[in-house]
């Protein structure tokens, strides 16, 4: 039988099962070989290191949702929310598979406290060309241009706030993930409009619901 390829994305997904199965990171390469039953020659054609692994795995989560976003004819169309909510559920799709991982990385941390590896996926975010990022059309040409970066830094974080929000969710299908991106993207994309304060309010009365301090309908 012969030798199945090693690949980038078996190395990632091997990564991942290591730091499942022995509750750390391998120490060395030529540990982390062994599990996988490579060579380290074979590691080094794709990594240079260990510590570049993740960064990768973040990295892929990223490029793989937006190759589907670029694939999808209507994309072009939609609105800059409907944008932003194809990028969130198209993203929850891609790293469904891998929610044991994610949890290991993100359960109990606080979004101050991101791993390295995921902030630097916030650079590849920010130098993109994410052209859903709002702009406020009421401020002169320059100044809309500097809202517009600042609202990249928006949506990352909103971004960060679904997957801490999924990483908690236990309802079934992680129905309650859903009705958080629907009712938190109206408000990131209702900030400086009219509709703000109403956005707003009924995504805390979400929260307030889901955290059992209060019996509002969501």
């Amino acid at each position: 039988m012969a030798k199945k390829a090693v690949s980038k994305s078996s190395i990632q997904k091997g990564y991942q099962n290591f730091l499942l199965d022995e509750g750390k990171k391998p120490e060395t390469v030529r540990i982390f070989s062994n599990y996988l039953k490579i060579s380290d020659d074979e590691f080094y054609k794709h990594y240079g290191s260990l510590k570049n692994i993740e960064a990768s795995i973040w990295e892929d989560y990223y490029l793989k949702t937006m190759k589907v976003i670029d694939n999808d004819p209507d994309f072009e169309e939609m609105s800059s929310r409907e944008k932003h909510l194809s990028f969130l559920y198209t993203l929850l799709e891609v790293i469904k598979s891998d929610r044991s991982y994610i949890l290991y990385k993100l359960e109990g941390k606080k979004p101050t406290e991101l791993p390295t590896e995921l902030r630097k996926t916030q650079k590849l975010i920010n130098d993109s060309d994410i052209d859903w990022a709002k702009t406020f059309e009421f401020l002169p040409g320059k100044e809309q241009d500097g809202t517009q970066a600042a609202y990249k830094k928006v949506l990352w974080s909103h971004t960060i706030a679904m997957l801490m929000f999924w990483v908690k969710d236990d309802s079934g299908d992680a129905k309650d993930t859903d009705v958080f991106i629907e009712k938190s993207t109206r408000t990131a994309f209702d900030i400086g409009e009219l509709p703000a304060l109403e956005s707003i309010v009924d995504l805390s009365k979400f929260f307030l619901q889901k955290m059992g301090f209060s019996k509002a309908t969501a």
